[in-house]
């Protein structure tokens, strides 16, 4: 039953994608763990599959009709993709299973989690322009007025 209902998400989390075109990752990680039984470690690494599966679909049909800015997509995609090589190479493996145990035990899927719940209330405390200003969709379209 929890993986139709994650598969319904899913979709859900899709139509959101195609609409607004951010905030894949703070809704498919989520999805992975709650509804399709993932870790969150790894659904963070398959939430960069989905997600950018999406964005490359996406950026595709703007690319073609001209709307895409090259010099910013690249400069924004560059230290991007070092970014997650280095965390996934490196911070990743080296953060603990268990990060404490006093007063009370904190697993690092615990520590993920957390950090993705603290995301979701900072972007809905803040949904305005500010978060979506900073999104590559929006840094990386031409302006055609």
């Amino acid at each position: 039953m929890m993986e139709i209902l994650g598969y319904i998400a899913a979709f859900i989390m899709g139509v959101t994608l195609g609409s607004i075109g951010g905030g894949g990752s703070i809704l498919t990680v989520p999805i992975l763990v709650y509804l399709m039984g993932v870790t969150p470690v790894t659904a963070t690494g398959y939430s960069l599959l989905i997600v950018g599966s999406a964005a490359a679909f996406g950026a595709f049909r703007y690319y073609r009709q001209g709307l895409i800015d090259m010099k910013a997509a690249i400069t924004f995609a560059i230290p991007s993709i070092v970014a997650v090589y280095l965390t996934r190479a490196f911070l990743m493996p080296a953060i603990p299973d268990q990060i404490t145990s006093v007063p009370f035990v904190v697993s690092k899927d615990i520590a993920i989690m957390v950090l993705f719940a603290i995301l979701m209330k900072a972007l809905t405390a803040n949904s305005g322009m500010n978060y979506w200003i900073v999104n590559c969709s929006i840094l990386c379209m031409k302006r055609r007025f």
